[in-house]
This record gives structure tokens, sequence and C-alpha cells, in this order.
């Protein structure tokens, strides 16, 4: 354990060298503000609410929701993986005594959690400028659950990121997987609109799927927009889903990597 601690470490300080793409990071936390306060504002116009959300609410949802986004770095982990398999560097990580799933978690944690610190300050800027009467839950219990479920969904976008990436061992290029999928995924997570404006039977259907309980589940907590019971059922489905997950992206490496011929292997 203590050399995956090592690992985070390592990655957060190295996220002082990458100063433009922190940047970068903070200023699309508040674009996607920006986003929404022209596009509901147009929407709101007349209206009181839309799907139970009044405009404030509304602004309150993507404040909260742009910092998860910011401080998921997953997306990172499949392209690291799949361009060292194709470049023939992967073999670091088969020769040296660390888990790969975990040495990649670690990254991910030590690189979030800088990046995290500018997000919030990113959030917090766009509620300013925005004037954003921020709705945030003072429930102790809906926080803390919210806090586990982002770190739990972290768990298992590292191990769902890993899995797609390992699929380089077979077909080399997986360039399609890495640009598509990360649009689905972001829909599910609730990025782009709130799940619950979409039909009651399809928001049903995917609380029984993991990417809604990553960002959407913590963002409805935190704004109070969500019962307790509600957000540990999600904690439940994401609990399983990420056991399963970190199981069959094992299997998976384990069977593939015999194919691999790398750089001194």
């Amino acid at each position: 354990m203590r050399k995956y601690m090592a690992v985070a470490k390592i990655l957060f300080k190295a996220q002082t060298a990458y100063r433009f793409d922190v940047i970068m990071t903070a200023v699309s936390t508040i674009w996607r503000v920006a986003f929404a306060w022209i596009l509901w504002g147009a929407i709101f116009t007349g209206r009181d609410e839309v799907g139970g959300f009044t405009f404030q609410a509304m602004l309150s949802y993507y404040v909260i929701n742009s910092f998860w986004a910011a401080m998921d770095l997953s997306d990172s982990v499949s392209s690291e993986v799949s361009n060292r398999i194709r470049e023939g560097t992967y073999s670091k990580f088969i020769v040296i005594p660390s888990h790969p799933q975990l040495h990649f978690l670690s990254q991910t944690l030590g690189a979030s959690a800088y990046y995290g610190i500018f997000a919030a300050l990113a959030a917090g800027a766009s509620a300013l400028v925005f004037k954003v009467n921020l709705l945030f839950t003072a429930d102790p219990a809906k926080i803390l659950l919210a806090v586990t479920l982002f770190l739990l969904g972290t768990v298992f976008m590292n191990s769902y990121q890993f899995f797609v990436g390992i699929w380089a061992f077979k077909f080399q290029d997986i360039n399609f997987l890495l640009y598509t999928f990360p649009a689905i995924v972001q829909f599910f997570k609730g990025e782009f609109v709130p799940l619950t404006l979409l039909s009651p039977g399809f928001t049903d259907a995917l609380r029984f799927f993991p990417f809604t309980h990553v960002s959407f589940t913590p963002t409805m907590l935190l704004a109070g927009r969500m019962e307790l019971s509600d957000g540990l059922i999600g904690l439940a489905v994401l609990s399983a889903w990420t056991v399963g997950m970190m199981a069959i992206s094992q299997l998976t490496y384990q069977r593939l990597r015999t194919k691999y011929e790398g750089v001194g292997i």
C-alpha cells in the first residue's frame, strides 16, 4: 500500500508541471456553468420550473456537477494503457512489482486531488460570476454519502477505463472506443442534462447502471434533491458494479497479456 501512496504523491506533485492543463480544466469548469446559464436562461424564459427545477436549482446542479467532472481524470487511464501497448513500453508494468490497476488508480487519485483544488475554486468563481444562489444540502449524511460515491466511482471508472485500454493487446488501434465511449458515458453520468428530465421509465432503468451513480447521484445528494435512501441504493448498485468490473478487467488482462510481445519481454 505504501508504494501506491508514493505513486499518488508523485502524480500530485507532477501536476505542477502541467499548469496549462490545470488552467484549461478550470476554464472548462466555468464554461460548463456559463453554457448552462445561457441555455437554461433561454429555456426558463416565461417559466418558473422545468422538470421540478427552478433556474437557480438548475444552475446549482451544473456548478456541483462541473466540480465532479473536473476531478474525473479516468479517461487518461485508457489512453495511457493503449498507447503504451502500441508503443511497446507497457512491459514496464509487467515486470515491476506493482498491480497495474492499483498503479493507475493511484495515479488518478493523486492527479485528481490536485485538480480538485482548482476545480473547487473554479466552481466557486462561476457561482459568483453568474450569481448562482447555490443550493447545497446541510445534511452531513448526504454529504458523506456523496463523497463516498465519488471515491467509489473513481475506482469503478479506473477499472472500466483500464478494461477499455487493455483491448489494445488484441486490436492495437482502439481509437474508435476512446473517442466514442466518453460522450456516451458523460451523458449517463448526467453531465449534459439532469437525468430526471428524461422519461421516468428510462430514468428508473438507469438506476441499475453504474455511470449514473458516479456523478449524477452525488450531485443530486449535495444539491438536496435526492433522498438518502435513494443514494444508498445507488451505493449498493455502484459497489456491485465496481467489484464485477474489477474482476472482469483483471481476468481479461490476464488472458490478453499473454499475447503481448513488448520490448524486453
